[in-house]
């Protein structure tokens, strides 16, 4: 005999004292005979080895039922009568759900590396061809990688794999940036789908894009400069779809009298020119979640010409100027930089000491930034400009200017004096 007994759990209740505790649930599962009428042990539906059938006795909630073993040998039975107790006794349930999971767990970290990059870009659908080229570049990136170091199931990747090797890139510091952006967000999709237990990529530090840090603004020759590179570019092109002159030119005059960064720029809808006024939103980091903000500015005739000189594009959104809304910001300013950085083929810029210096888009935020410092307005109302959320960030970037200013306001006050037929021996 077999009984298998499961106490249900008492109900929560002000007073457990109070609270007359559930009867136990009893499950009996037993095994007898069914004798033919010639079988000589007709009488004893306990005797085992006769060649008669063996059946069941189950009774559970408080109801028998019978149920066939599909055997006449008694010890076979006994394995269907027991595997009859095991699907109800709660323990070995729980422990064979366990074991089902350890081995789903298991075939997930199985897979191979190639198929789960495959199943995550068959995921990204909403995207453009030229996203999808830097996605399947990635791809490739990843695979290279991962054949060198002999791995090819996805579980076989640790943290320490990937902090060694995000340390050893040596490619411009944009493009760690986007390759970093892309293995996050692959081994955060692996971890989310449950193929690997940990996501190894969650502790890899950020990267800052390349001169993040440099505060550079141009000057005005220098910014002519860049707008005559742009046309330079397109002569180079050989395809007319290749060709960015007219958008460059739109996205940097916008940089340059609004300060937006260029994501932010790339992001402006047709919609939201009125007039000489633009109206878009921005989108700030704010911890791990994104903040959206509307910014509202009125531009110079120039900013506006150059936006309505940029044609409508097939591969664009008919409501955006650059942006085909199928990617988001981060994945729209990584498109474009490769395009930035190609301008300095065509640029002779040069530092204060004459050494050369590549141009990067923040310097038109930068040149936004110093030109109203150093024009007189003060440094909070810039801040609020660039929408920093603290003066100290724009004080970090922008002191040196702000002291330049200052210089100019003692200038200008001596000169004012002067008139006045002071004077100053030293």
């Amino acid at each position: 005999m077999g009984t298998i007994t499961t106490a249900a759990s008492i109900a929560s209740a002000p007073d457990i004292a109070t609270t007359a505790p559930q009867k136990p649930t009893t499950t009996t599962i037993t095994l007898f005979t069914r004798h033919t009428e010639e079988c000589n042990y007709r009488n004893n539906p306990q005797w085992k080895r006769c060649n008669c059938r063996k059946s069941l006795y189950i009774y559970e909630n408080g109801k028998v039922h019978y149920k066939s073993a599909r055997t006449r040998s008694w010890d076979q039975a006994e394995r269907v009568a027991q595997t009859e107790r095991d699907a109800r006794d709660p323990v070995k349930i729980e422990l064979a759900k366990i074991a089902a999971e350890q081995t789903a767990k298991q075939a997930a970290s199985n897979e191979p590396l190639a198929d789960c990059l495959d199943q995550w870009l068959k995921g990204r659908k909403n995207i453009g061809s030229t996203t999808k080229a830097a996605y399947q570049g990635f791809k490739r990136f990843v695979l290279k990688w991962a054949g060198e170091q002999g791995i090819s199931a996805i579980g076989e990747v640790t943290a320490d794999h990937l902090d060694k090797w995000v340390a050893s890139w040596t490619r411009s510091t944009n493009t760690q940036g986007q390759n970093l952006t892309l293995l996050r967000s692959f081994f955060r999709w692996a971890s989310t789908l449950r193929k690997i237990d940990d996501n190894p990529a969650s502790a890899l530090p950020s990267i800052r894009r390349e001169n993040e840090e440099e505060t550079k603004p141009l000057t005005p020759k220098q910014f002519d400069e860049l707008l005559q590179a742009t046309y330079r570019y397109d002569a180079d092109r050989r395809r007319d779809m290749d060709k960015f002159g007219v958008d460059m030119r739109a996205v940097f005059m916008l940089q340059r009298w609004t300060g937006l960064r260029l994501s932010d720029a790339l992001m402006l809808p047709r919609s939201g020119v009125h007039g000489n006024r633009i109206v878009t939103t921005i989108q700030k980091s704010k911890g791990e979640k994104p903040v959206k903000k509307i910014i509202d500015r009125l531009v110079p005739d120039a900013v506006i010409t150059a936006l309505n000189a940029v044609p409508v594009r097939k591969r664009m959104h008919p409501d955006q100027f650059f942006w085909s809304r199928k990617c988001d910001h981060r994945t729209l300013a990584c498109m474009w930089t490769p395009r930035v950085r190609l301008l300095n083929k065509y640029l002779s810029f040069v530092d204060d000491d004459g050494k050369p210096i590549n141009f990067h888009s923040h310097m038109l935020r930068d040149t936004f930034a110093v030109e109203l410092l150093l024009s007189g307005m003060p440094l909070e109302k810039v801040s609020k400009l660039l929408t920093h959320e603290s003066i100290r960030v724009t004080e970090k970037h922008y002191a040196p200017w702000v002291k330049d200013r200052e210089k100019q306001l003692e200038s200008e006050m001596i000169e004012a004096m002067q008139r006045m037929g002071a004077t100053f021996s030293k």
